[in-house]
């Protein structure tokens, strides 16, 4: 009996693309690069996949246009004045991403970028015959490996506005309809993301939450890993083993309470939340609807502040059923 494996050619993960529309798009132009592959079609290949890079990387970086045209090593033209943004090339976009910490940095990979930008002139017949490079199935693989490499270094992030968030678990999504949500995926925490940058000072996050009946929204603190963090819950359940509690991690997918909150319960309807952390106040909060919870245990009451700590991350997840967080602001 013939045994056939169905292997994964193209990379499709795409949710770090904001815009819809501009998702769909390049799906349409996947799904199109898998089919001229497998009928041969090589310079076709390479084509549309260097198109697909520069396409996600001028995506993206429009999203951090501010920062990216005042970095110190922003290219210029020939004559010394500055590039336009709409003029930048793929290998030096590359370059200007993994500088702000968006793509890691793999060793030549500006190189191929580089090279594959040429192989993409091949578009004119004119351009091809001048180079007279090879255009088989090598550099066809080749270009699919680079396009792979792209997506899959940006799959692991979502782009909030200027914030950038690590996918720990899930499909957590963000589009332009300024909705981020929280889907339920095969794993105790769902769709888990962390804001990629360290909280050293002070933090102020507000969005207004939705919860179905059981929905349950884990604002993550002190993240050290998926397996080393404190959280505050907001439980949609309303039941009594499972009241609004402020919880640890020390052991993956396995947290316990430490303190209830007070109100055990939340109130009907969407939820305007804020969590604030300022270090010069000494202050942490939650805050529900204007209404600052509070956490006590046997021992008493829990000072929030006192547990948080400086240089790690904030982040939160999911637990049962979905949770759609609209206008999300950051400071």
């Amino acid at each position: 009996m013939e045994i056939r494996y169905q292997t994964k050619l193209i990379e499709k993960t795409l949710g770090f693309i904001d815009d819809k529309e501009f998702q769909t798009i390049l799906e349409s132009r996947l799904d199109e690069l898998e089919r001229v592959f497998e009928v041969n079609g090589n310079l076709s290949t390479i084509i549309l996949a260097i198109s697909c890079i520069e396409g996600i990387f001028k995506h993206v970086a429009e999203i951090f246009k501010k920062d990216i045209c005042a970095f110190p090593t922003y290219p210029n033209y020939k004559n010394g004045k500055k590039k336009r943004f709409s003029d930048l090339q793929i290998e030096e976009l590359y370059d200007l991403l993994t500088k702000q910490g968006i793509l890691q940095e793999i060793d030549h990979f500006d190189h191929f970028y580089d090279l594959f930008r040429e192989y993409r002139n091949f578009i004119h017949p004119q351009g091809q015959r001048k180079k007279l490079w090879p255009v088989g199935v090598g550099q066809a693989q080749m270009a699919i490996g680079l396009l792979n490499t792209t997506i899959d270094q940006f799959s692991k992030y979502i782009f909030i506005g200027q914030e950038i968030f690590e996918i720990i678990s899930g499909r957590p999504r963000y589009d332009l309809s300024r909705d981020h949500c929280l889907e339920v995926c095969n794993t105790r925490t769902h769709s888990f993301v962390t804001l990629k940058r360290k909280i050293n000072t002070n933090l102020d996050v507000r969005c207004q939450l939705i919860l179905e009946n059981n929905s349950v929204f884990n604002f993550v603190f002190n993240f050290v890993n998926d397996s080393n963090f404190s959280m505050l819950r907001l439980d949609k359940r309303n039941r009594p083993d499972t009241p609004n509690a402020l919880l640890s991690c020390k052991q993956k997918h396995y947290w316990k309470i430490v303190a209830p909150a007070c109100p055990k319960q939340l109130p009907q309807g969407p939820i305007n939340l804020e969590v604030k952390i300022d270090t010069l106040k000494k202050l942490f909060r939650l805050n529900v609807n204007g209404f600052d919870y509070a956490f006590a245990n046997e021992q008493g009451t829990v000072n929030l502040f006192s547990l948080f700590k400086g240089g790690l991350q904030v982040g939160w997840f999911n637990e049962v059923d979905p949770v759609i967080i609209n206008n999300l602001q950051i400071q």
